[in-house]
């Protein structure tokens, strides 16, 4: 009797850590950089009107100004390829950043054509 009660909670516990651990897998914003002082930005990129898109170099230390607000990141990729993040795992505070790409380039392609 008790193996009819138990074999549903064991399930349901089952699915909560699956779901769980398909949560964690996506990126976390320290894979991207870290947040930074805005008077340390190398250029200050406003978020009104949304951008299509945001192309920043690996090392990079970048603002994003939407309305009154103004937020620095410090970006930084380790691998050749690059890679990109959608905004607002990085500023998840900031409805503007919502939908808009952030593509890190390597620092090795910033010499590029050199």
């Amino acid at each position: 009797m008790r193996t009819k009660r138990t074999l549903p909670a064991v399930l349901m516990l089952s699915i909560l850590g699956l779901v769980s651990a398909c949560t964690s897998m996506a990126p976390a914003p320290a894979h991207f950089g870290h947040p930074a002082a805005v008077e340390t930005a190398s250029r200050t990129i406003s978020l009104t009107p949304r951008p299509k898109y945001v192309r920043v170099h690996s090392g990079e230390t970048v603002a994003f100004r939407a309305g009154s607000k103004t937020v620095a990141w410090t970006f930084w990729v380790d691998h050749v390829q690059g890679t990109s993040v959608d905004m607002s795992q990085i500023f998840p505070d900031l409805p503007e950043a919502k939908g808009v790409p952030v593509f890190i380039i390597p620092q090795r392609s910033r010499n590029y054509g050199r």
